[in-house]
């Protein structure tokens, strides 16, 4: 998976290619204009640059979502950390305290196994889910 770095990195590439086109496009349409590029060159060029220009647009609206949603997981993870850090040296867990950190506890099916009886308990985290 890239990195968000690299995604940033691809994003402004995409927004550079994607501002040469439409200088291109300028230019093209001078050329027309002045007689140096025929009706029938002129729309195949800026045909091209139009679904390139639409595919840079697309990529770049999935990366910003990717980058929203990774920077908004970093957060939860922060949150989280800040958290757990006021809440470290409590002595006691309280109702205040185990509403502010766990989500919900999910206790699954008691079983014997071995001759022992075992349960399955899960905890999910306020900002990080079940870790």
């Amino acid at each position: 998976m890239p990195t968000l770095t690299s995604l940033k990195r691809e994003y402004e590439s995409l927004a550079g290619r994607n501002q040469e086109i439409d200088d291109t496009f300028i230019s093209l349409y001078a050329d027309k204009a002045k007689g140096i590029l025929t009706e029938k060159r002129f729309l195949k060029l800026t045909d091209a640059m139009e679904r390139e220009q639409e595919n840079n647009q697309n990529r770049m609206q999935e990366i910003a979502a990717i980058i929203s949603e990774e920077e908004h997981s970093e957060g939860d993870v922060r949150t989280f950390m800040e958290e757990i850090k006021r809440y470290a040296a409590i002595t006691e867990l309280d109702e205040a305290v185990l509403n502010r950190l766990i989500n919900r506890i999910l206790i699954g099916k008691p079983e014997k196994i071995d001759g022992v009886r075992t349960q399955e308990v899960r905890i999910v985290y306020n900002f990080v889910g079940e870790l």
